[in-house]
């Protein structure tokens, strides 16, 4: 309910998604619950992720009610509504061939798209790990996924992964080989290496939502919340006078942040949310079960 709402801002939310909205793929009922409130109260929820445009983030915003995906670390993003991608930034198929030498010399893993393809470079164990979270059904990800054999692509986002998941040395050895590629931004996770054309995070995608799609509204830029766990999300984050860590958010987000919730398995995001709410607007949503007043 809204309790003397002091404003006619509309909520607009941000969220990344692996280890922030979930870590198992499944959302939890109370964030789902949480989600339906904001919008409820007018506002938008909206999906800001590394993940592509592809198969299991349109079944997360359906499942979710999101109103945009921005996808690829800024590079996409998606209109839920009329089911079309406005907005992407590419990476030149001449820069693209570069780091395609340098991964087969080294042999990294690559893990590419643009709008349409997939590819990845080479047939490894961990491609499996990898495509669930990019896609949700089993018959998609065995056969939507191709090995790339010199098809021109200009990609939205290059992945690099290490040979076992998550082997903080061999990324640290591949960030050290790729960190000074020209026109480019590089950013290494807890995972992975992204890379996506110079300029582009997910913070430069909501600065041109906020120019394009939300341009009429009252919400400004410092208006709006942002939420995620890792160093992708920083560049968002920091944007926003309602920028959120979560308990399991690494140390560069905290450092950013200006408020904190709780992991990502206690519905971190639902209660960032219902608190953003308050802070905005003075809309409150009621947990007791008791009506005190009777």
């Amino acid at each position: 309910m809204a309790e003397d709402v002091i404003n006619n801002k509309k909520p607009i939310v941000f969220s990344d998604v692996d280890g922030t909205i979930y870590n198992n793929f499944i959302p939890q009922q109370e964030t789902i619950e949480d989600i339906k409130f904001l919008i409820e109260n007018g506002g938008d929820f909206n999906i800001c992720t590394g993940n592509p445009c592809f198969q299991r983030m349109f079944w997360l915003s359906e499942r979710l009610n999101a109103r945009y995906i921005i996808g690829s670390s800024g590079s996409q993003i998606f209109d839920t509504k009329i089911k079309k991608i406005i907005y992407s930034k590419h990476i030149s198929n001449r820069i693209f061939n570069n780091i395609l030498d340098i991964c087969k010399q080294h042999e990294i893993q690559m893990i590419f798209w643009d709008n349409e393809n997939y590819y990845y470079l080479f047939d490894w164990p961990i491609n499996d790990i990898i495509f669930q979270y990019h896609f949700e059904d089993l018959k998609v990800k065995k056969e939507f996924p191709k090995k790339y054999d010199f098809e021109f692509i200009e990609p939205v986002k290059i992945e690099l992964y290490p040979h076992n998941d998550a082997d903080q040395k061999e990324l640290n050895q591949i960030y050290s080989i790729i960190k000074d590629l020209k026109e480019l931004k590089i950013i290494q996770t807890a995972a992975l290496i992204e890379i996506e054309a110079e300029l582009i995070d997910k913070g430069s995608a909501i600065q041109w939502m906020m120019s394009n799609i939300y341009a009429n509204e009252e919400t400004k830029l410092e208006d709006v919340m942002a939420i995620g766990d890792g160093n992708n999300d920083v560049p968002m984050i920091k944007l926003t006078n309602f920028g959120y860590a979560l308990a399991n958010s690494n140390q560069n987000v905290h450092n950013v942040a200006h408020f904190y919730t709780s992991s990502v398995e206690q519905n971190g995001v639902g209660e960032a949310i219902i608190d953003y709410l308050y802070r905005l607007k003075h809309i409150v949503k009621k947990y007791l079960l008791h009506d005190f007043k009777k």
